[in-house]
């Protein structure tokens, strides 16, 4: 059962006197006008009731905090008088339009009980700040049974349908987690979302964070698909901004399978250097140059046995950056003595370069003592345009040898 039904009073229920903060009577009786309330969704009775307050106190057989500034506690203690007699109910008082104060009480008894409704009803009538209430609540949603109800008013006919917040508060949450989803391409999901694939999201960031090519690949089509269902959902309507913004965001992958492979870890990196994740993008963009060189030395190795790639592209780079040591063991140094001399000017271009990435991976890789964080963003930037210049330029074109 239920550990506690909260209800943040109001002043609902009658002609209200200001000054004594209480109902206007006539002829010692109070001036009153009861409102009808449907109750299916909470599965009680639907009925004719002064308010919320009413209703609840009239439907339940549980503990009561009700929440309301020192004028609201007053003026529904004499509405409500003969209903409260011989029910279990705490009155908490709040300073006038306080907001803080309602924030704390609340947040304090969801500290100390574990199965609760919160009748927001009376407390917020401005839309805007009901949705932050609740959307605030929502991160107890994952611990707590929290249940935020809300009688909406139905085209001002004084009748009153009660509806669950719920859904409202994943639309809250889904458009936060949807703009840190723009902002950073990382994606951390919450429980208990129904209303999208978030594993489709978290496995994407996932793949992407940790220069998974293949998981990016495969996790960026079910992700199209995803936005594509999410914006053709009705109830949704209200975050079609977002998706877009994420579609436009994601649209630079759109042909990425048809992409060489030095090119898919190119649009990484700039994709990542712009959401500052340094380590992953000159991971990303280290790996885009080898391939290049690897790719540019087709001809060259295709007669060549090697173990695996990485020893291919390993051998490619040494050739390239004329790294002696290794020439006794370099498959493509012995059976080409003279490339190095033969293409000094293309190769050293491409060494430079390399150089510059390999010393900015070590200084991330190790604590950076002297570079701050915007000269490093500015230093990968920078190699991008060089590298995007070498493509251009068809570097490595066509190397003799």
């Amino acid at each position: 059962g239920l550990d506690v039904i909260i209800s943040i009073l109001g002043i609902a229920g009658a002609k209200f006197d200001h000054e004594k903060c209480l109902p206007k009577k006539e002829n010692g009786k109070i001036l009153y006008s009861k409102a009808f309330y449907n109750a299916s969704v909470l599965n009680k009775n639907s009925n004719s009731y002064y308010n919320s307050t009413h209703f609840l106190l009239e439907n339940f057989d549980d503990k009561f905090v009700f929440i309301g500034t020192k004028c609201a506690i007053k003026f529904q203690k004499e509405i409500l008088h003969k209903y409260i007699l011989d029910k279990d109910i705490i009155f908490k008082e709040v300073e006038d339009n306080s907001l803080d104060d309602i924030f704390e009480e609340v947040f304090e008894l969801l500290e100390n009980y574990e199965n609760i409704i919160l009748d927001i009803t009376h407390g917020f009538r401005h839309q805007p700040i009901m949705a932050i209430f609740a959307s605030t609540l929502s991160q107890f949603l994952n611990r707590k049974d929290l249940k935020i109800i809300f009688a909406k008013e139905e085209e001002k006919n004084k009748k009153y349908s009660y509806i669950y917040l719920d859904e409202y508060i994943e639309i809250t949450q889904l458009s936060l987690l949807l703009t840190g989803f723009i902002r950073t391409l990382n994606f951390i999901g919450v429980k208990n979302l129904t209303l999208i694939n978030s594993q489709v999201f978290e496995n994407f960031s996932e793949a992407l964070l940790s220069n998974d090519i293949k998981g990016v690949e495969k996790y960026y089509k079910k992700l199209d698909k995803e936005l594509w269902r999410l914006k053709k959902r009705e109830d949704l309507k209200h975050l079609e901004n977002l998706l877009d913004m994420i579609y436009k965001e994601l649209s630079i992958l759109r042909n990425f399978e048809h992409f060489d492979i030095y090119l898919k870890y190119f649009i990484l990196s700039k994709m990542t250097i712009e959401k500052n994740y340094l380590i992953v993008s000159i991971t990303y963009i280290f790996e885009s140059l080898r391939e290049y060189c690897s790719f540019r030395f087709e001809n060259i190795t295709k007669n060549i046995r090697f173990r695996n790639s990485y020893e291919k592209n390993t051998e490619v780079m040494d050739t390239v950056c004329n790294i002696k040591r290794n020439r006794k063991e370099n498959k493509i140094q012995k059976k080409f003595k003279y490339i190095y001399e033969k293409n000094r000017s293309q190769f050293k271009r491409v060494a430079k370069v390399y150089k510059e990435i390999k010393d900015i991976r070590n200084e991330l890789a190790h604590i950076n003592r002297d570079k701050s964080f915007n000269d490093i963003k500015n230093q990968i930037k920078d190699i991008i345009v060089q590298i995007e210049n070498i493509f251009a330029d068809k570097v490595l074109e066509n190397i003799r040898y």
